[in-house]
């Protein structure tokens, strides 16, 4: 299925070259970055993303959604829009610390290791330890598009994205010139995802001068050396914002 097949080829482990003074200030502001979503009590993220095949039989969907994570593990999440492969397609996951319940979708592992969704109905189970955690990282790291594709493993046995051999690395920092996103001063930085090989698709990340967060993200899989692909993600975060209020109820459980 087009979801699954456009975030393969990740692998490839080679030396890192020497790195230059800008190319440090781009891992620091980023390192800052995912350091402050880290620590805070909680991140609301409203979102919409893009992905697009650029080549050969040309196609475009859209999906938009909402995601609050607290420190506690509680969360909700909201996708709307080009789900997997079903379009119009609504999800939500519910957390309130200790059950999580996925409505409209359930993540599953193939016995083949490739991640999937079974749509429809309604399905229980307990919160993955460090669920806050692990998800902060690859918001920070991968963004909304990447965190839904590698969700099944998250909630089957959880994942630490600082684990040895990790696939989801941030590396290879990159300064590029500052440019304006929706009319907000925006610092960019270019980086490589995956293990730490040079075959890691680039990612093309804004962030806002003021804020230090996530304003846009390109997910570059045209530039995915090590497998022929023509596919472009294009993420923007029209809301990022650290300890947002949260209202009563929000973790309910639905019934």
């Amino acid at each position: 299925m087009k979801y699954y097949a456009i975030a393969s080829g990740l692998l490839s482990l080679v030396v890192s070259p020497p790195v230059s003074a800008q190319d440090k200030e781009a891992e620091k502001l980023f390192r800052d970055m995912e350091k402050s979503i880290l620590a805070a009590k909680g991140v609301e993220v409203h979102f919409d993303y893009q992905v697009e095949n650029k080549d050969g039989e040309k196609w475009k969907w859209k999906t938009k959604g909402s995601l609050l994570v607290t420190k506690d593990n509680q969360a909700q999440l909201k996708v709307n829009g080009y789900f997997t492969d079903e379009r119009d397609a609504p999800f939500q996951l519910v957390s309130d610390g200790k059950q999580l319940i996925t409505k409209g979708a359930k993540f599953v592992v193939a016995t083949n290791g490739v991640p999937g969704v079974e749509q429809g109905g309604q399905w229980e189970q307990k919160t993955p330890k460090k669920f806050h955690a692990a998800l902060g990282a690859l918001v920070s790291r991968g963004g909304m598009w990447y965190s839904l594709f590698v969700m099944p493993y998250l909630l089957r046995e959880g994942i630490d994205p600082n684990a040895e051999g990790s696939r989801m690395a941030a590396y290879d920092f990159k300064l590029s010139a500052p440019e304006k996103v929706g009319g907000r001063n925006a610092k960019v930085i270019r980086y490589r995802f995956g293990d730490g090989g040079k075959d890691g698709p680039e990612v093309i990340l804004w962030i806002d001068a003021k804020t230090l967060l996530p304003l846009k993200r390109v997910f570059d899989l045209r530039k995915n050396r090590g497998v022929v692909s023509e596919i472009l993600i294009t993420e923007t975060y029209h809301r990022f914002t650290l300890d947002p209020k949260v209202g009563a109820n929000v973790f309910e459980l639905p019934k």
